[in-house]
């Protein structure tokens, strides 16, 4: 915080304190202490990359529903972790690691969204910033003419446009009246708050600019983990399944323990299910063969009885 003493200055005796001109980033580290969707993202990230793209599943899913469903299942799975160790092929580590996929999925996931999602709408801001110029630089140089301010150091504003030139030129605005509070002080309808917010203004255009630049590198990197981390989730969930029907064969109720992830009850390949069997339909009439005359003969084909005359479907020709 900048503080400007006034105390041995004509404008009281009182200190003006300037706002903080910067939001503290701080450490995202401890807004994430207890989350254990990050902890099982930053776990299982490096199993995540290093699933290759011809291996990535199609997604048809809801991630959200997915997620869920698999974390819901999670209780019944684990009571079967015993009998599933003596299973010959089966990848025991897709069973112990399923709870950390399912959290790293979803973290990766709303990771994706967020990336996606666009913080605040940088036209909108530009505007509040052009305009926010435009009060400083109207009392800057009013000041300038009642030989406040210095007018040389008015030249470097060109008033340029594009977002850039427009954050950085409020902000050299807001840090040469700062710089010029002491003889501005009481002469001017400018604020301290309004100056360190002008400049916040500008600190937060700078910043959406720079993410506009970078979004579609950073969009790429953030789908491409969500891509994997859901393949792994479900390719783990797939050889549990597979798991849980052969132990489970019997009493059929395996569908109800591991649920499928799709609405529709296919597979991760979008395979439809096996059509259901049951009794064939009864037999109805059945048509006629066309069997050919014998001796190469042509068969008449047989006339249909006649219709009376005045009925639908006689002769219009007819004679009575």
């Amino acid at each position: 915080m900048t503080t400007i003493d006034t105390q041995n200055q004509d404008q009281g005796p009182n200190p003006v304190e300037f706002p903080p001109t910067s939001i503290p980033e701080g450490d995202t580290e401890q807004v994430d202490v207890g989350s254990a969707f990050h902890a099982a993202y930053d776990k299982r990230l490096a199993e995540i990359m290093a699933v290759r793209d011809a291996d990535f599943v199609r997604l048809n899913l809801d991630v959200h529903a997915t997620v869920a469903t698999i974390l819901g299942a999670l209780p019944e799975i684990k009571a079967l972790r015993a009998p599933m160790s003596g299973l010959p092929g089966l990848n025991q580590s897709y069973v112990d690691a399923l709870e950390d996929y399912a959290l790293a999925a979803g973290e990766a996931n709303s990771r994706y969204v967020t990336a996606t999602t666009p913080p605040e709408d940088i036209n909108a801001l530009n505007d509040k910033a052009i305009a926010l110029r435009e009060t400083l630089k109207s009392d800057a140089t009013a000041l300038a003419h009642r030989g406040l301010i210095a007018p040389d150091r008015l030249l470097p504003f060109k008033g340029l446009v594009g977002f850039k030139n427009v954050a950085f030129e409020l902000i050299d605005w807001a840090n040469l009246l700062r710089d010029c509070w002491l003889q501005i002080q009481g002469k001017t309808a400018l604020t301290a708050e309004e100056i360190a917010g002008a400049k916040l203004v500008g600190e937060r255009l700078v910043r959406l600019a720079g993410l506009r630049e970078q979004a579609p590198a950073v969009v790429a990197e953030v789908a491409r983990i969500r891509q994997q981390s859901l393949t792994l989730l479900v390719n783990a969930y797939d050889e549990v399944q597979r798991a849980v029907e052969y132990l489970r064969w019997h009493e059929g109720d395996a569908d109800t323990i591991v649920p499928s992830l799709y609405a529709d009850g296919r597979g991760k390949r979008g395979l439809p299910s096996p059509a259901p069997t049951g009794p064939l339909p009864a037999p109805g009439p059945q048509p006629i063969p066309n069997v050919p005359p014998p001796n190469g003969a042509v068969a008449s084909t047989p006339k249909a009885p006649p219709v009376a005359s005045g009925l639908p479907g006689a002769s219009p020709f007819a004679t009575s």
